[in-house]
């Protein structure tokens, strides 16, 4: 995984050329510890291609390591709408890189097109199915975890406290408050990256619940991933919502929780009297 390789339809014809990559990059301060462009990439990009009136762009390689790449295209030589696609062999899956995890993903989303050879390797691996377009809310989560990985000295924003931090609060909440078997809704970026919160939880977590329907009987961090009917059954005392930008949406979700009398915890949003939604339903 030394290069990618990519391909321009352009009005003269097309262009093809290599993109070095290292893990010595300048870029792997920001990103992380993987292979991405070697420095002056950008330069010789735009020496090839200014000018040239691009209808098509096909990256092939990894797509953490194409993240960037993809980003200059459409941002600099690419007019709107200039389809994009990626071709991905899986043959390399770190699945303890959470930087490389988060940069494949975005990649993934930000790409018109992906067509990868081993989809159910990724899925398996990582937890996502590469060409599913996800949920709206989901690149700003993604960009909002690689920059909360950064070096502290090199955010650009103070974003807040990070998440595991977040989620200790919230089951050090849990415990005050009694609940004491706590289950987890989202298996998504968020809970992905949050998995030191869960060592030596001052409460008993249960199972991490999820709308998916192909990611129940998995396990993340060491949990059973279960439906939220399936949750219901196993006598919790609270459930903790995993997930920033859409946790209105979980929220929403989690109401046939709420109807059984389950107390939802919001960890960002303000939370809403649980008491007086599940009155509502009794």
């Amino acid at each position: 995984m030394n290069q990618l390789r990519y391909t321009c339809q352009t009005d003269v014809g097309p262009i093809e050329g290599t993109i070095a990559l290292s893990t010595d990059s300048p870029w792997c301060a920001l990103l992380g510890n993987m292979h991405l462009p070697i420095a002056g990439t950008l330069e010789q990009l735009d020496a090839t291609l200014s000018g040239k009136h691009i209808r098509s762009v096909r990256i092939a390689g990894h797509p953490a390591s194409a993240l960037l790449p993809l980003l200059w295209f459409r941002s600099i030589w690419c007019a709107q709408g200039t389809p994009t696609e990626i071709q991905w062999s899986a043959d390399e899956l770190d699945s303890d890189c959470a930087q490389q995890q988060s940069a494949a993903r975005l990649a993934c989303l930000l790409a018109d097109r992906i067509e990868c050879d081993q989809p159910e390797r990724v899925w398996s691996s990582w937890g996502f199915d590469p060409g599913s377009p996800g949920i709206a809310e989901e690149s700003f989560d993604l960009l909002i975890n690689l920059v909360d990985l950064w070096d502290p000295d090199l955010r650009l924003a103070n974003l807040g406290e990070d998440w595991s931090e977040s989620m200790r609060k919230a089951l050090a909440r849990c415990a005050i408050d009694g609940h004491y078997r706590v289950g987890i809704y989202g298996a998504g970026t968020h809970t992905r990256g949050v998995g030191d919160a869960f060592m030596q939880p001052p409460v008993e977590i249960c199972c991490i619940i999820d709308d998916d329907a192909r990611r129940i009987g998995e396990t993340l961090w060491g949990f059973p991933i279960v439906s939220p009917q399936q949750a219901v059954g196993l006598e919790l005392d609270a459930v903790v919502l995993s997930a920033n930008s859409i946790e209105d949406l979980l929220w929403q979700r989690a109401s046939v929780l709420r109807e059984q009398g389950i107390p939802t915890i919001r960890i960002y949003g303000q939370n809403e009297s649980n008491k007086e939604l599940i009155d509502a339903h009794t």
